[in-house]
């Protein structure tokens, strides 16, 4: 079920409202507890300490949707997902510690090539998630996405910097195909979106988050997976993700495999 405009006012005016009062951290705003349900932090761990890799995006409360390149040269014994975290250094009682049952990276995912290709990747959570509130639906319409969007991580602050302890949050605006080919002086890839490119949004360590974004039809819903940037938040060098409309049907399917298996 999508998000109406009552949701997209509850969520994005709470969001402009807090950008004009915030102090702004290299382009980004500091998340509440539970302001971003949807974004976990994807980790390496040996059981006694972790490694923040990547961001991902819940779309229910067993699959995490990511960037492929996230998952490069892991296992999933190697890994754990943690939900609810908005602070590093505070046990706020609302994390949830995931292990990966497995991962299973899209089938034309190509690593070698610069920019990645069909950057995307689900993974599966064992257990499930406790989740007490609703996600963003998954786009389930090729209605364009208009924006605002907004975008979240645990990712630097700035160039050089380390990750943030504190999940922060920008919104980033959508550009078009043209623009980013500007942008890049390269084609654009015909399954990916751009944003940010006004001096605040993604950088090292935000990779495999989602975008979520207004699409066409006035619904708030998952737009997009962040794979790729030049700098961090530099200006006039969008982030790129991967348009997850257009994987829709390799989602679901992987999904609903996944679900015959079980029976």
């Amino acid at each position: 079920m999508k998000f109406t405009i009552a949701f997209l006012c509850l969520f994005g005016c709470v969001l402009a409202e807090r950008a004009r009062q915030d102090t702004k951290i290299a382009g980004g705003h500091v998340a509440f507890p539970g302001e971003i349900p949807w974004l976990v932090s994807i980790e390496a761990t040996n059981f006694q300490e972790s490694w923040p890799l990547c961001g991902g995006t819940l779309v229910s409360t067993e699959w995490v949707l990511t960037a492929a390149h996230c998952l490069d040269s892991e296992k999933p014994e190697w890994l754990w997902v943690v939900s609810g975290e908005a602070d590093r250094n505070l046990n706020e009682g609302s994390e949830q510690y995931l292990y990966v049952d497995y991962f299973i990276q899209h089938p034309d995912y190509i690593y070698w090539l610069n920019p990645y290709q069909n950057d995307v990747a689900l993974i599966l959570l064992d257990p499930v998630l406790d989740l007490y509130t609703s996600l963003p639906p998954l786009p389930s319409s090729p209605a364009p996405l208009t924006g605002p969007c907004w975008e979240a991580g645990w990712g630097a602050t700035s160039e050089g910097a380390p990750g943030s302890d504190k999940l922060m949050w920008t919104e980033v605006a959508l550009l078009s195909s043209t623009q980013c080919e500007a942008a890049y002086n390269a084609a654009h890839d015909p399954n990916a979106l751009c944003a940010g490119a006004s001096g605040a949004g993604a950088c090292v360590g935000d990779n495999g988050g989602g975008l979520a974004c207004v699409d066409g039809d006035g619904y708030v819903v998952l737009g997009g997976i962040m794979s790729w940037r030049e700098g961090c938040a530099l200006p006039g060098k969008p982030a790129v993700y991967m348009d997850i409309y257009r994987y829709m049907d390799w989602i679901i399917a992987t999904i609903q495999s996944s679900e015959k298996i079980k029976e």
